[in-house]
């Protein structure tokens, strides 16, 4: 409908801004008009809008690629259409919906743009005795800030203040690839034991 039409065209322009205005975007909304300063927070938001459009892609695909039959008995035995959803399309769905978010949440590893201008370039002393969320230098607190891999290779390649900074991006470099891949796999195998379990459950 005219509706689908209009969102699905909200987030085809949002998949073409570049990530650097998402960035600005979160520095103007979430870190001064919210008052979040340069935090997690404020970063997992920013990346959040960033991500919106391919997990909305994935999602979408993973809900059409449910075998239409399923629909159709399920509606043949009376369920109505809502009951369908979500008990016979969501389900089935799953798996896929699982990998595409594990996937597109995967993106956050290689963001810098977004991350410089919400999640801030440096990281507190951090005191792991201290579990409290609320105090800013607890690792659990979402309000401190924090120097994600990506941002800490562009920093080091942009200061150039360590004599050795291109060994120490470059091993960074070569660190986030490694955990992209890790993570990747496991995306992949999760998605593998969920489509697995669900075959079973048939």
């Amino acid at each position: 409908g005219k509706i689908t039409n209009f969102i699905r065209l909200c987030i085809e322009t949002l998949s073409s801004l570049p990530s650097i205005v998402i960035g600005l975007f979160g520095f103007l909304i979430f870190v001064n008009r919210m008052k979040l300063g340069f935090s997690l927070l404020s970063g997992a938001m920013a990346v959040t809008v960033l991500n919106l459009p391919s997990m909305t892609r994935l999602s979408e695909d993973a809900i059409r690629g449910v075998d239409p039959s399923i629909k159709e008995a399920s509606l043949a035995l009376g369920a109505s259409k809502w009951e369908t959803i979500y008990k016979v399309i969501i389900p089935s769905a799953m798996p896929g919906l699982i990998t595409g978010t594990i996937i597109s949440a995967g993106r956050v590893f290689g963001e810098a743009a977004a991350l410089l201008y919400t999640g801030g370039m440096t990281t507190p002393e951090l005191r792991f005795d201290i579990l409290n969320p609320l105090v800013r230098n607890s690792p659990l607190s979402p309000l401190r800030p924090a120097e994600t891999l990506s941002v800490y290779i562009w920093k080091v390649n942009s200061e150039a203040l360590a004599p050795d900074a291109r060994q120490i991006a470059d091993g960074a470099s070569a660190l986030l690839l490694i955990v992209v891949f890790l993570f990747n796999f496991f995306a992949r195998y999760l998605g593998r034991i969920f489509h697995r379990h669900h075959e079973g459950s048939k």
